[in-house]
């Protein structure tokens, strides 16, 4: 019983806060581009708004195009109550094996993609042909990486991982954790990978896929981009502070840890916005040199932790 309130309070505050993330996000980089911007809480009324719009639909889709949204987003709704994000021991966790994470995230990038191809436009296809080819390059680097916590903390689930990581006494989770960081801009389109305020056929790659989108089901993809920056932006903070997570369920912890959960999404949107505000996208063509060196940085941090065993 403790376990699924854990999960149930984890699941509701990730999927409340994770339009302030977005509007954060774009309230910061306006910040510092010398801008005022709206306010953060826009992306709330925006997709109360879409929710109440009505779909255009391309004749040239079938039934395919109307599922996207709905794989799309609960993939990432899975992966809020599988992961540790607010606490440790959810009901869910022994699904939070690091393959299956891996795997639910490349099936979701796989339906945003057919998505794309469904509508037969040319912005759809380039879309999916970009997404593709990153992804190809993402998933060997995030595998690589959960393989080095893995290593380190000799358990499978995230949920284990993130509990025994400890990295002042493992400094081989030093480079898995900058692939990481890596590995999370890559699959939330953010810079240097990809530009996600662009409408320029050049640099768009997520946008392209979700052009024909319209109404609800633009909403539920939308939507489920912003939980998906929470998620990995709490991943990322939780890894370096695993202390700021509960473990019991009472009154007292859960406030806490909804306390630390605020302070982390906008720490983490404060330095999200300043890299993107700091640094230009690069060339669709030099991906692959960004994947491997996250790759490369994951390997390391492997090959330390295995040598760390053997001695």
């Amino acid at each position: 019983m403790n376990s699924f309130l854990l999960t149930l309070v984890q699941f509701i505050a990730v999927i409340l806060v994770a339009p302030f993330v977005t509007g954060l996000v774009r309230m910061c980089k306006a910040r510092f581009q010398g801008r005022h911007g709206a306010s953060p809480f826009l992306p709330y009324i925006t997709y109360a708004t879409l929710l109440k719009k009505q779909m255009v639909i391309s004749k040239s889709t079938s039934w395919v195009f109307r599922l996207v949204p709905f794989v799309v987003l609960a993939t990432t709704l899975f992966l809020v109550c599988v992961l540790p994000l607010l606490v440790f021991g959810g009901a869910f966790v022994s699904l939070g094996h690091f393959m299956i994470v891996a795997g639910v995230l490349a099936l979701g990038a796989a339906f945003l993609v057919m998505g794309g191809l469904e509508s037969a436009s040319a912005f759809g296809g380039m879309g999916a042909s970009r997404e593709m080819t990153l992804a190809s390059l993402v998933e060997p680097a995030m595998i690589a990486t959960f393989a080095t916590f893995s290593i380190v903390t000799g358990a499978f689930t995230v949920d284990a991982m993130f509990a025994n990581a400890h990295i002042l006494t493992s400094p081989a989770l030093i480079p898995a954790i900058a692939a990481l960081i890596m590995v999370a801009l890559a699959e939330n389109a953010r810079y240097p990978v990809d530009n996600p305020a662009t409408h320029l056929e050049l640099t768009m790659v997520h946008e392209a896929m979700v052009l024909e989108y319209s109404g609800p089901y633009l909403a539920m993809l939308e939507y489920a981009s912003a939980v998906k920056l929470t998620i990995f932006s709490l991943l990322v903070a939780n890894i370096l502070f695993p202390m700021t997570l509960a473990v019991d369920a009472t009154l007292v912890a859960i406030l806490i840890t909804i306390a630390y959960m605020i302070v982390k999404v906008i720490v983490v949107s404060f330095l999200l916005a300043l890299l993107e505000s700091l640094i230009a996208k690069m060339r669709f063509y030099r991906m692959q040199e960004y994947m491997t060196i996250a790759f490369f940085f994951a390997l390391a941090g492997l090959v330390f932790a295995l040598i760390h065993i053997t001695l």
